[in-house]
């Protein structure tokens, strides 16, 4: 079936998609590690992928059980994905470096039945499972006791390739991804996407791109967890496209590498990866067709020196979306005034709204939150009040970002009204860090705020108020902070100390004039 002529069935799902189209792309590699060289077939990840769905099967597992897949982008990871869209069974990401405490916080939230992961997060998967009281079968990718390999080899049919089906299921009922978010309060939520909707937002998105189609290499270095990972995870078997990811740890310098070695055409990368790449006398930007820039602020001149590094043909944008908006809710306009974002999708309905007064805010240049209505996630997973809380009572979905546009409906970020902080490409939840100094008992109160840096995006810092007459460090906060949670959420930004905090005239933490005092104050 032609994607461009699609019409779907009442049961038609994404694993329907993936297969089929798979399945076209025969001897074309359809991935590579940049760390290893090795690569992998499309025909290889079919087998692959239609065997572990089959060995899912067999274990137990029904449409609507949730499978959680950590790790970093080696050539095991994505099989897991397509096997779990096969067979209808949720998948959720798991950020390869998160602690005990954020995988039991993810855990409890998502109920996965079986996880795939590295054989050092073994421990801490385990753990979490049985403080939770969840029976949770553990697959790993690389060594231990139940390795993928072993388990397929355990569980498949063994029956011919070509006699493989699809799961039918209920296409409203049961989701396709879930992907953790902050939303717009900071609190650690699960987006729940069903199949149908993502499918033809992203069949149409992918109509309108300006993305180089074919065998060119598109390079991905999203983690598991995000929602530009699940669109390229789908996307990929309908162009033909070959993923460049890599099984390294996070690295510039590898990044430059991958870069210079195989030379991709498209690229997603974050203002971070942007402005390091310009620093860099050794990189050759010029392979590149389409680099669409997203995450955060991007600064208009900074843009433009960086547009003047890659090729002529080479088309650079910057994008606007939401992981609860299936991604992008702007389609880029690189031939627009610099800055710009974009102009609304065709499929969505977007205005801007005063903080104030709530009213829909109608001339050129006023800045206002983003409302939008049109495809998005069906809900907050488990959390029908958080799920109403993000929705107005005619459908809007409240972004929590301030934009204005111009007279040609182009708009322009401006900043987050929500609390989330954006460190290189990870989201930081200040009330996950909070929560965590909060307990200390020198801490009477904490308020943890982003701070901007040109390298980085955003740096956390803690402003703490004592408990009278007791002590702690800055260095203790830290130390709290680093020995809980991942190395992205530690307190780059550092530590301030302070009596009170600001506060609007309803009580209600001022954080703008806290962010003034932090600037102005000593960060240790």
């Amino acid at each position: 079936m032609n994607s461009s002529e699609m019409h779907c069935a009442p049961d038609y799902h994404l694993g329907h998609v993936v297969l089929e189209h798979s399945k076209l792309h025969g001897d074309t590699v359809c991935q590579i590690d940049a760390a290893t060289g090795d690569e992998e077939t499309y025909s290889s990840v079919v087998s692959r992928s239609i065997r572990l769905a089959r060995a899912l099967r067999n274990y137990g597992l029904k449409p609507g059980d949730v499978v959680a897949i950590g790790g970093r982008n080696h050539l095991d990871l994505h099989i897991p994905v397509y096997s779990a869209l096969y067979d209808g069974l949720p998948s959720v990401g798991v950020d390869p470096y998160f602690k005990y405490d954020e995988v039991r916080t993810l855990f409890n939230l998502t109920k996965p039945k079986i996880a795939f992961c590295q054989n050092e997060h073994v421990e801490v998967y385990n753990k979490a499972a049985r403080d939770l009281g969840l029976e949770l079968k553990i697959v790993t990718f690389d060594d231990g006791n139940c390795t993928m390999s072993e388990f397929v080899n355990k569980y498949d049919t063994n029956e011919p390739l070509d006699e493989f089906q699809v799961a039918k299921i209920d296409v409203d009922k049961v989701n396709a991804f879930l992907v953790s978010t902050s939303g717009t309060t900071g609190k650690v939520k699960v987006a729940a996407f069903n199949h149908q909707p993502f499918m033809l937002k992203w069949l149409k998105v992918l109509k309108m791109s300006r993305m180089v189609k074919g065998h060119k290499g598109t390079m991905l270095i999203s983690p598991i967890h995000w929602i530009s990972t699940c669109f390229t995870i789908f996307s990929t078997p309908l162009t033909g496209d070959t993923k460049i990811q890599t099984s390294k740890p996070d690295d510039f310098d590898h990044i430059v590498y991958i870069i210079n070695k195989y030379k991709p055409r498209n690229a997603l990368m974050s203002p971070t990866l942007m402005s390091y790449l310009m620093t860099r006398k050794d990189v050759d930007l010029e392979c590149f067709r389409s680099i669409t820039v997203t995450g955060s602020k991007i600064y208009p001149d900074v843009f433009e020196k960086f547009k003047a590094l890659l090729s002529k043909e080479a088309v650079a944008s910057i994008a606007y979306g939401q992981t609860e908006m299936l991604g992008p809710i702007l389609l880029p306009n690189p031939k627009g005034p610099s800055g710009n974002c974009g102009q609304p999708l065709p499929f969505y309905d977007v205005k801007l709204i005063d903080q104030e007064t709530e009213t829909e805010i109608k001339e050129p240049h006023v800045t206002g939150e983003m409302w939008v209505k049109g495809p998005c996630f069906t809900e907050y997973y488990q959390d029908p009040e958080e799920t109403a809380t993000a929705f107005t009572p005619d459908g809007y979905f409240k972004t929590g970002d301030l934009l204005y546009r111009d007279e040609q409906n182009n708009y322009f970020y401006v900043e987050r009204i929500k609390a989330l902080i954006k460190y290189r490409n990870s989201h930081v939840i200040p009330i996950e860090l909070e929560d965590i100094i909060r307990k200390h008992p020198s801490v009477k109160d904490v308020c943890v705020i982003g701070v901007s840096d040109p390298m980085d995006g955003e740096r956390p810092v803690a402003c703490v108020i004592k408990q009278q007459g007791m002590e702690i460090t800055a260095e203790e906060v830290k130390d709290l902070v680093a020995s809980k949670l991942s190395k992205n959420k530690e307190l780059r930004g550092g530590v301030v100390f302070l009596n009170a905090f600001p506060q609007t005239s309803s009580g209600k933490l001022a954080r703008a004039k806290l962010l003034k005092v932090v600037m102005n104050s000593k960060r240790e």
